[in-house]
């Protein structure tokens, strides 16, 4: 028989058991540590990836924005080498790649790639380039590198990840407009009572938030690449079409044009010292600051390239005949107050063509004010009553002006018209036709689209 210690008193058996246990517990302890290490370097490297991944996707997506920013106002050129600038200044390492310098345009989005279009089509396969008068830009990255902590025991040491992005710029790109009609809670924001309202190139936006921000009781049609409309319909009997049905609730969009600066602020900004005008023989003057000018009697005023800022309620009036055109690089004609330079405080000098007048004067090609035709101080809410057939090569703005068309001859913009509100009345119809192509440097905060 075997001796125990004293002190001793556990059956041998169990005494032999619980060593034992001690080993497969160490041995258990080390695989959970094991797994639980390998679970660890899991969720580094994923973090790792995601970082990386969402990197990569800001990157995208301020790229895409800075890259539109410029499509419309310095071209498709411009458009690419602004993606490409920002994504070398940007993202680490990237600019040193060994990477095709053409990447942008070379067809091959292995290696990123830089499409661009014109909206509301879809992005075209890659290798479509550039083509001048493009609004929308997509980006696909070049690939950036993810390099893994733990992954390298399982043989993968680092991965690559692109991202892709789109942005559109201009009155075209998705919740612009080109008849945008800011007033945010009045009836009738825009109403055809009479005539039709055609828009093409892209949207109507009706910031209103009224029952009847939008009505329509004429045999006109309202039609345009999208309706959008805050407050609510009253489409009343009378044979006219919305075109396509109106995306009722929904946002309210920016004043596209918030960003202008007024005329005080440019480099060089009209000087006063003029006295009214009452313009009945042909004539020509020079940009500056009148109180008003009025031209009549079958008179041709010829307006020398520059700014026109007027002060008086009376502003710039055309009526029995009178034309008025411009010469050089063309004109805008802003509507002021007396107190100018200061804001509008309400009414101020209104733009209205009356009674066979013309208004055949062309907007800037260059400047602050490039396709700029007509603008209201952003405070006048003086009504313009277009009762004249009138047509505009550039952008009419007015951000608090009630814009009321009663011609049988309408209105045709040839760019972008923001008022406060629009209300056709004449049986003539109001075409407003936007071309991205149109230098409007101020137009159209660039939006990510997809």
């Amino acid at each position: 028989m075997g001796t125990r210690e004293i002190g001793d008193d556990s059956p041998p058996m169990l005494q032999g058991r619980g060593g034992g246990e001690r080993g497969s517990v160490a041995i258990t302890v080390a695989l959970a540590m094991t797994a639980l290490l390998g679970f660890a370097a899991l969720v580094v490297d994923i973090g790792l990836s995601w970082a990386v991944r969402t990197r990569a996707q800001t990157a995208a997506d301020s790229a895409a924005l800075a890259g539109a920013s410029q499509l419309l106002v310095a071209g498709p050129v411009a458009g690419i080498d602004a993606v490409r600038g920002y994504l070398n200044d940007n993202v680490d390492g990237l600019a040193d790649l060994p990477i095709d310098p053409d990447w942008p345009i070379n067809g091959d989005d292995s290696d990123g790639e830089i499409v661009c279009w014109t909206l509301p089509d879809d992005p075209p396969a890659a290798g479509a380039d550039c083509p001048p008068g493009s609004n929308a830009l997509q980006v696909i990255t070049p690939p950036i590198t993810v390099e893994y902590a733990f992954a390298p025991v399982l043989g993968k040491s680092s991965n690559s990840i692109k991202a892709r992005a789109a942005a559109g710029a201009g009155p075209a790109a998705p919740n612009n407009c080109v008849l945008c009609l800011l007033e945010p809670d009045a009836p009738n924001g825009l109403a055809a009572v009479l005539g039709g309202v055609d828009v093409s190139g892209g949207g109507i936006a009706v910031n209103s938030d009224n029952d009847a921000a939008l009505v329509l009781s004429g045999v006109g049609d309202i039609s345009a690449d999208q309706i959008s409309v805050v407050g609510g319909i009253d489409d009343s009997p009378g044979g006219g079409q919305l075109i396509p049905a109106p995306d009722l609730g929904a946002p309210a969009v920016a004043d596209p044009l918030a960003d202008l600066p007024t005329p005080d602020q440019l480099a060089n900004p009209p000087t006063g010292g003029n006295s009214a005008l009452n313009v009945d023989t042909s004539t020509t003057i020079t940009p500056g600051i009148y109180p008003s000018i009025n031209v009549t009697g079958g008179a041709t005023l010829t307006l020398e390239e520059g700014v026109y800022v007027l002060t008086q309620f009376a502003g710039l009036t055309i009526s029995n005949g009178g034309r008025v055109v411009s010469t050089g690089d063309g004109v805008t004609i802003y509507l002021a107050c007396n107190g100018y330079p200061s804001p509008c405080p309400g009414p101020g000098a209104r733009f209205r063509v009356a009674s066979g007048g013309q208004f055949l004067a062309s907007p800037p090609t260059t400047g602050a004010y490039a396709g700029l035709s007509v603008f209201a101080d952003r405070g006048n809410t003086r009504t313009m009553r277009l009762l004249s057939g009138t047509s505009l090569d550039g952008a009419l703005y007015g951000a608090r002006t009630r814009l009321v068309v009663s011609s049988s001859g309408g209105l045709q913009v040839d760019s972008l018209l923001v008022v406060a509100s629009l209300l056709v009345s004449g049986s003539g119809p109001v075409d407003v036709d936007y071309h991205p192509s149109v230098l409007l440097p101020g137009v159209g905060r660039p939006v990510l689209i997809r």
